[in-house]
């Protein structure tokens, strides 16, 4: 029997970079992933969750199942790869018993890693879990590895407020929809888009995870500096170079005025501080935020 993977789980956070690493692990020759990005297991345990995920799923799987029949060319197998990977997907929701189905969901981890050394779960959403899921996360496999990813507060923040923007279906301008946005959360009106960047409580509960087997990185890191080596060496994986100017998800542009920027660096400023207390140090960009404000 050969050895186990290291199971690496990407906690997050939300809008820093997690799609970007989910790419450069696929790509990565001793990584494997599946198909679909985020799985979002941990965080749909209990019955009404898990049955709305299965639903979830399963009309994602039909839609695919559609797409597959009129697909041409390279498009055809990567859709169809996708209906296959969502149809074990739906194998694994539809375990029963929860022992059962963290044993297929590891399972579904491994298939088709072809001895790679390292399988991954990149889904933002497991920051923001209790410490509870963190230690039945830890149980899933020998090795499991936790890395969270954290990007300066307010630019992290402003990246949510576009992207749920852009989704939403007002009619009001894109301009108006992020300043509501930034508004409501701001003031605690959206507690989950403010929970997603909430460093603090999750470098808190770091502590309780087994030594070495949690890592914080700044996303500013992985682009300016070391960060991409540190990664590699944490989840076990040779280092390997990659283009830093490609990424994903960035959404539609605009800036912050700023009475926006200093209103959300306030109520932020917390997470800073959090950031600072534990890493011991800050990107420059982070910095400079902080002294253009607290000077």
């Amino acid at each position: 029997m050969g050895k186990e993977p290291t199971v690496l789980i990407g906690l997050g956070s939300t809008k820093s970079g997690t799609t970007w690493l989910y790419h450069y692990l696929a790509d990565h020759p001793q990584c494997h992933v599946r198909s679909r990005k985020e799985l979002h297991y941990f965080d749909n345990l209990d019955p009404t969750a898990l049955n709305k995920e299965r639903q979830k799923v399963s009309r994602k799987a039909e839609e695919l199942g559609e797409r597959a029949e009129t697909a041409k060319g390279p498009m055809r197998y990567r859709v169809r790869k996708r209906f296959d990977d969502a149809l074990d997907w739906l194998l694994v929701l539809n375990e029963d018993d929860d022992a059962d189905r963290d044993h297929a969901y590891i399972s579904f981890l491994k298939s088709g890693r072809a001895g790679k050394p390292v399988v991954a779960d990149i889904t933002p959403s497991y920051g923001i879990q209790s410490q509870e899921i963190y230690q039945r996360m830890m149980k899933v496999s020998e090795d499991v590895r936790f890395l969270y990813l954290m990007r300066d507060p307010v630019a992290r923040l402003w990246s949510h407020v576009r992207m749920n923007a852009e989704k939403s279906k007002k009619s009001a301008p894109f301009e108006t929809r992020c300043a509501d946005l930034l508004q409501s959360a701001i003031d605690g009106n959206l507690p989950e888009m403010r929970a997603r960047g909430d460093y603090a409580t999750v470098l808190e509960r770091a502590p309780s995870l087994p030594e070495g087997k949690f890592l914080a990185l700044f996303y500013e890191d992985i682009f300016d500096g070391d960060g991409l080596r540190k990664l590699c060496e944490f989840a076990g994986l040779n280092y390997m170079p990659t283009d830093l100017t490609v990424r994903h998800h960035e959404g539609k542009s605009l800036d912050m005025t700023p009475e926006q920027e200093n209103a959300a660096f306030q109520a932020l400023f917390p997470q800073y501080e959090a950031a600072q207390a534990y890493m011991g140090t800050l990107p420059r960009k982070w910095q400079d935020r902080i002294n253009s404000f607290k000077g």
